[in-house]
């Protein structure tokens, strides 16, 4: 018997067994390249689910013309030694644990054609490369800083400016409690004297600015790093790693004019600081490997093993450092998004976590000839930027901090520098739109010199409408160049990306905004990590331009009560045709088996016009609720239609379709949801009575253009629209016909 079913295991189809590396752990690291997938990096990133910590693994590579190689991974990840040419490989996982050795199923993946090379340098190599490298290894060469100043002038004049202010000023004493929003003696606050001196230094006036940059690094040497400016203490992490950043800069540019005793002095303190980095991060076995989507531990990643390679050959344990931080580094470099650009975890912190990463990307270029610009994240960030936060657009979208006021400054300066580092043609056009960023800062100084100057043409060709699939993000404008567009917007995350850490329970939903104002909005205020209004609110379905049921629930997500799992959608379909966009998300699976469907359908059709489509079902009858959010009161135009109103945008929307509905709006926060600041906003709802099942068909219309609107549904359940001389057939099976 026992032999029979050893034999029918080996029989079995390879998608009937169980792979160990699926696992249910919904924080692991994904198994990285997906299967099937086609790459745009070659080699591409090799990650997997770390199924335990005694595991070392190997990597199985079998190349198109049939041979194979195995390599020995780090930990659950792999950098593969080599550029792969084009074709199908297929590659497998095996663990070595005390109880023996396992083997994972087999997965493929396509080197396309176009892919780029990105090849990770052996650590030995890199480091005595860097070793042999004199101080200031980080520092652009004296060419290409004049032209740096030369092409920011206004940068050039502010930080003069702030540098007259703050030498003036006495030292601050060691804070006891850093806190971003403090400051005198924050920590934050104390980084950026300290990078305006070495900028003045390094851009306008070495003999001037020398004894401002000195004096700031030895005052911040003398705090204790065991003590209230710990990376190890709560809640400090992020200040302590910025102002480690801003002494190793010190160390490394000013080390040609400093004595022994300052560069001692210096030293002692950044070895404390990034040994406690490096045990967060890395240690014995790395956590950040085993569960990268970690938004501070990840970026520490990256500031360690760049800052290390500064200090190596001074500091003995900076080689270990750089070993064990910088492969994982680029192994991971965004794990919150796929190769295509996209970042799961919403725009403000797509803004935020490459604004903390641009710094050190420039220095990798410069120190170490790592340049991240060729990784294909990066490559394709510049896509993410364009669509998702384009020009002249109102608020961030998908995730908390959507609705700060602070991206004014922030896009333009993290943008244009990014773009200076990774230049586009779709980049250049973008970075040309924006201004009024904070030119003195180091992210726009300090990057590296533009290769181009003044308005840039927007790319010919350049479709109007994005698709990333890795993140399920979707954004269709009616004319991405034109700053008065027509935006919608529409998310379906699938795996790992569910309503986890700063993303929200909102798979399915949509926005829309025009003419720079915000019509359909996502509603709530980012007003603190775990607030009553961030748990009870903001992350949930009903905050959201989404379907809820049975007086607002909604959707899980990771940090509810009781959970620890995420709820995720998926994008079955993504249509671009001359006639129209459609895209269809399945949020089924977000609403953790209480409902048995929940399928939405977008059809575009430009400039303003706009058709959502719901197909909802449960074992239970639910009273479906369709929610809509806006900045103003909603003016109820019938018992099937309102309008919505905002500085002169308006957006009318109509049930065309489907059972009768209520609807009702307020603009009170329910009293356990209050939001600490902001002001007051408008949440409508079209409910139904309770019904197993509905079919939702509304029409939104931009600049309520469309008086004569109609839909019919015919025996064959196919929906058929009349939007004047335009007919839209919605079939069963996701049929789109326009015509």
């Amino acid at each position: 018997m026992r032999l029979f079913l050893i034999l029918l295991l080996a029989l079995a189809p390879a998608a009937a067994r169980a792979d160990w590396l699926e696992v249910d752990d919904p924080l692991a690291a994904a198994i990285r390249p997906a299967d099937g997938a086609t790459v745009e990096q070659t080699p591409p990133d090799f990650s997997w689910p770390d199924v335990s910590k005694t595991a070392s693994y190997s990597v199985t590579l079998r190349y198109p013309d049939g041979r194979s190689r195995t390599l020995r991974a780090p930990q659950n990840y792999i950098n593969w030694d080599e550029v792969l040419p084009p074709g199908r490989y297929r590659w497998t996982v095996s663990a070595a644990e005390a109880g023996g050795r396992r083997v994972s199923e087999a997965r493929s993946f396509v080197v396309g054609a176009h892919a780029k090379p990105f090849l990770v340098p052996d650590m030995q190599a890199l480091l005595a490369r860097v070793k042999a490298k004199p101080h200031p290894r980080s520092l652009p060469d004296k060419a290409t800083l004049e032209r740096m100043a030369k092409q920011r002038p206004r940068g050039i004049s502010e930080l003069r400016a702030e540098l007259r202010n703050q030498m003036r000023a006495t030292l601050l004493p060691m804070p006891d409690s850093p806190s971003p929003s403090r400051d005198g003696g924050d920590m934050l606050w104390e980084m950026k004297r300290i990078l305006n001196a070495l900028m003045g230094y390094a851009m306008i006036d070495a003999e001037l600015y020398f004894p401002e940059a000195l004096r700031r690094l030895q005052h911040v040497a003398s705090w204790d790093p065991e003590g209230p400016t710990s990376y190890q203490r709560r809640g400090v992490n992020e200040p302590a790693r910025s102002l480690t950043f801003a002494m190793v800069l010190g160390y490394d540019w000013l080390y040609p004019r400093l004595d022994s005793q300052t560069r001692t002095l210096l030293l002692k303190n950044i070895e404390a600081r990034l040994a406690h980095m490096h045990a967060d991060i890395v240690g014995e076995r790395s956590r950040i490997a085993r569960y990268p989507r970690d938004s501070h531990g990840q970026l520490t990643a990256t500031v360690l093993g760049v800052m290390a390679t500064l200090v190596a050959g001074d500091a003995p344990a900076a080689d270990r450092w750089v070993t064990g931080a910088l492969p994982l580094a680029l192994n991971i470099t965004q794990p919150w998004g796929g190769e295509d650009g996209g970042f799961a975890n919403g725009t403000a912190y797509a803004l935020w976590n490459t604004g903390d990463l641009q710094a050190h990307w420039y220095l990798a270029r410069i120190a170490a000839g790592i340049d991240f610009a060729q990784k294909a994240w990066v490559r394709n960030y510049g896509r993410f930027l364009a669509y998702f936060n384009p020009p002249g657009t109102p608020a961030r979208l998908f995730g908390d901090g959507h609705e700060l006021d602070s991206f004014k400054e922030q896009a333009p300066r993290f943008a244009k520098g990014y773009t200076h580092f990774a230049p586009s043609a779709l980049g250049r056009w973008y970075a040309s739109q924006l201004a009024g960023e904070a030119a003195s800062r180091f992210e726009y100084l300090m990057s590296p010199p533009a290769d181009f100057g003044g308005a840039q043409p927007f790319p010919e060709g350049t479709p109007h409408s994005l698709y990333l699939p890795a993140t399920g993000w979707v954004a269709m404008h009616s004319n991405l160049a034109d700053n008065d567009r027509v935006s919608v917007y529409f998310k379906s995350s699938p795996p790992p990306y569910g309503a986890f850490n700063h993303q929200h329970a909102d798979q399915n939903a949509f926005v829309i905004n025009a003419g720079g104002r915000r019509l359909a909005i996502e509603s709530g205020y980012y007003d603190g990590w775990k607030t009553p209004h961030w748990s009870q609110w903001l992350k949930q379905t009903r905050a959201a331009n989404a379907i809820t049921f049975d007086g607002g629930q909604g959707q899980i997500f990771f940090e509810q009560t009781g959970y620890k799992r995420m709820g995720y959608g998926r994008i079955t379909r993504f249509d671009s045709t001359p006639q129209y966009e459609a895209v269809t998300g399945d949020a089924t699976r977000a609403y953790d088996g209480a409902l048995s469907q929940a399928l939405r359908t977008l059809v575009y059709l430009r400039p303003g016009l706009l058709l959502v489509h719901d197909r909802l079902a449960s074992d239970t009858p639910r009273r479906w609720e369709w929610n809509i959010h806006a900045l103003n009161r909603m003016a109820e135009t019938s018992a099937r239609a309102i309008e919505i109103e905002n500085g002169g945008q308006r957006l009318c929307v109509q049930m065309l379709g489907g059972p009768p509905v209520r609807f009702s709006q307020t603009g009170e926060w329910p009293p356990e949801a209050a939001p600490r600041k902001g002001e007051a906003q408008w949440h409508g709802r079209f409910a139904t009575a309770p019904l197993r099942a509905a079919q939702l068909l509304a029409l939104l219309d931009v600049g309520c253009t469309a008086d004569d609107a109609s839909a019919a549904r015919d025996a064959g359940g196919a929906w058929t629209v009349r939007l004047g001389a335009k007919v839209v057939t919605l079939g069963e099976g996701d049929l789109i016909r326009v015509r």
